[in-house]
């Protein structure tokens, strides 16, 4: 198994693009995250880019808007390796945003849990 990584490759990045995400994306509900994700091409090898998105609204304090984004992004890191692996297989690129919509903070176990339920929820919908 390779080390997880997340490089920049597999950020989402560009207004454009995330725009194309939001609106015509598919999304999936995962209390307290959503999950919004379109099957496209994307100028990259990787099998997926992602963006993690926490707004001001729910977190007011910076502090905490960017531990859950920091939180957010170690646990895709850790449990990205199956999704990909599905997604090169069937020959697919994906592009997530996951959005967190909560007001309070969760913990690093909470938030793997409810990442993977959301990317599971999702793969097997629209994947």
């Amino acid at each position: 198994m390779a080390r997880p990584t997340f490089r920049k490759h597999e950020r989402l990045c560009g207004r454009l693009r995330i725009q194309e995400v939001v609106t015509q994306g598919r999304s999936v509900h995962e209390k307290p995250f959503k999950l919004v994700g379109r099957i496209m091409p994307l100028p990259t090898v990787a099998a997926a880019q992602v963006a993690f998105a926490v707004p001001k609204r729910n977190l007011k304090l910076a502090v905490d808007r960017n531990r859950m984004k920091r939180l957010m992004r170690e646990a895709y890191r850790l449990n990205k390796h199956g999704y990909l692996e599905r997604l090169e297989a069937s020959g697919k690129q994906c592009a997530w945003l996951f959005v967190y919509q909560a007001r309070t903070t969760l913990t690093l176990a909470e938030t793997q849990q409810r990442i993977t339920r959301a990317l599971d929820r999702w793969m097997k919908e629209h994947g």
